[in-house]
């Protein structure tokens, strides 16, 4: 049996949310609440900016939301 820790779940669904914002399939309404939350959440936003470093750096891209 796979014992999954919650912290474990939550980074891996902000670098889903991360790769498909990088990729501009976020819609407007969830880029809101990304950047909400990441205004309020300094963890969130440093794993944000290392993901972005990962990636070289924040590309400008087309959001198709």
């Amino acid at each position: 049996m796979n014992s999954h820790n919650g912290l474990d779940c939550e980074e891996l669904l902000l670098d889903v949310v991360c790769y498909e914002k990088s990729c501009g399939r976020l819609s407007p309404e969830m880029e809101y609440l990304l950047a909400g939350h990441l205004d309020k959440c300094p963890s969130c936003r440093d794993r944000v900016l290392f993901f972005q470093r990962v990636l070289g750096g924040e590309k400008p891209v087309r959001n198709f939301g």
